[in-house]
């Protein structure tokens, strides 16, 4: 599994061919300079990396850049389904998957839409567990470089093909089809 006790889990998604969503995670010792190596892959002007939004040259150089850093991801697949019905069967794998191991903190890329009910899907993960002590909370894209990774991953497994051997390093052999 790709979650250890105290991780960070960095959580993104692709709505693309599929829906897929891809938790990124880190020893907390090792974040800091994660986080500095994918900041010093922007452009200026940039805040952030959008993976769909690179040139493919770029994203082979960001690409190379990830899987040189110190990460596991595992990808949540659902094929044929609704996102609305996808990404609680999605949440609620990962989220039971990071308690059961122990993770410290998992960071989820805010869309407002979708908070009220991914807190409530976590408030009853943590309560069929018996509480937990992970802390859980959205953010916004910009503000933590490792949702990138995650975003990356998320698209390079919804286009397939090359892409996919690309991020081999870094994903922890976990694609889980729900």
């Amino acid at each position: 599994m790709s979650f250890r006790p105290n991780d960070r889990v960095y959580v993104d998604e692709s709505k693309a061919r599929g829906y897929y969503v891809v938790a990124t995670a880190s020893i907390m010792e090792s974040v800091q300079v994660s986080e500095r190596v994918l900041r010093d892959l922007l452009k200026p002007g940039q805040r952030r990396i959008h993976f769909k939004s690179e040139g493919d040259s770029r994203r082979r150089q960001i690409i190379s850049r990830m899987c040189d850093l110190d990460l596991r991801a595992s990808v949540w697949v659902v094929k044929h389904q609704s996102d609305k019905e996808a990404r609680p069967l999605c949440l609620t794998a990962l989220t039971e998957k990071a308690v059961d191991a122990g993770v410290a903190h998992l960071i989820i890329e805010r869309d407002e839409s979708l908070e009220r009910a991914d807190r409530r899907l976590i408030a009853e993960i943590f309560r069929r567990a018996g509480s937990s002590e992970m802390s859980y909370r959205h953010v916004a894209p910009h503000e933590h470089p490792l949702l990138w990774v995650s975003d990356a991953v998320a698209w390079c497994y919804s286009n397939g093909g090359d892409w996919i051997r690309r991020v081999d390093a870094i994903v922890d052999a976990r694609v889980f089809r729900l």
